[in-house]
């Protein structure tokens, strides 16, 4: 029930939506003063969301996780990777992946693998659909993994979660059981990792942090690129929103 319920409201935490649900208000009304109010708001919410600067600064606070691999002095035993990393709905060739923004994800947990930070990667994700069937992520990456030449005896799989919450649960099952009390380091992008953390301390699975795909920016000397609207800004703050209500709930 809580999956569904989170499902639901995530379509309101879109800002997209929040801005075309405003301007269908002033579309359908029949008085003019609520017609204008709607069109100021709608106007408003675009100017906020699409703002590179105002999500830029919020995502600097937030975000944590900004550890290099080379403060890394002794190998963890697994780095658990979070799913949402890959695009497993685009028509793209077989065996071709196609990754998300979020692709950082796996990436850097190679890098770590790789470069002997982490001896296994734990590969944990299911199917987060509500409606209709889709491939497997962790099945997909191993598969990846697995063409890049890591072993299959470095790769361990968690195909059940739905959600980061079965994420730190199941995950938590698989290292009990392969490797009790081994330390963990959990990879996910940056603005994810403070929810993700909370989970995973919940389910009694401490790990210590790696970050990912920073949303935060720099200016780089170009100060009036905060002022243009961005539509990258509007992703970010559907990233972030998630992010805030789902720590408040949980």
């Amino acid at each position: 029930m809580l999956f569904v319920l989170s499902k639901i409201v995530g379509l309101f935490l879109k800002p997209l939506n929040l801005i075309v649900l405003t301007l269908l208000l002033a579309y359908l009304t029949k008085r003019p003063r609520l017609r204008r109010r709607a069109l100021r708001v709608a106007l408003a919410l675009f100017l906020v969301f699409s703002n590179p600067w105002l999500i830029s600064v919020l995502c600097g606070w937030w975000e944590t996780g900004q550890k290099s691999p080379s403060s890394i002095s002794e190998p963890y035993e697994a780095g658990i990777v979070l799913g949402g990393y890959m695009e497993t709905r685009v028509a793209a060739p077989e065996g071709v992946p196609t990754f998300s923004r979020s692709g950082n994800r796996l990436s850097a947990a190679l890098l770590l693998y790789q470069t002997g930070k982490v001896r296994h990667l734990l590969l944990s994700g299911g199917s987060g659909r509500l409606i209709g069937h889709e491939s497997i992520e962790a099945h997909e990456a191993r598969a990846y993994l697995l063409k890049l030449g890591v072993p299959d005896t470095a790769i361990w799989v968690e195909d059940r979660s739905r959600n980061t919450r079965e994420n730190a649960l199941y995950s938590k099952m698989i290292v009990d059981s392969l490797a009790p009390g081994a330390r963990c380091l959990l990879i996910s992008s940056a603005w994810h990792l403070r929810r993700a953390d909370l989970c995973f301390q919940r389910a009694g699975l401490p790990c210590d942090l790696f970050g990912t795909d920073f949303f935060e920016e720099k200016s780089q000397g170009n100060p009036l690129r905060w002022l243009e609207p961005d539509w990258k800004a509007l992703m970010k703050w559907e990233c972030m929103m998630k992010e805030w209500v789902g720590s408040l709930v949980f």
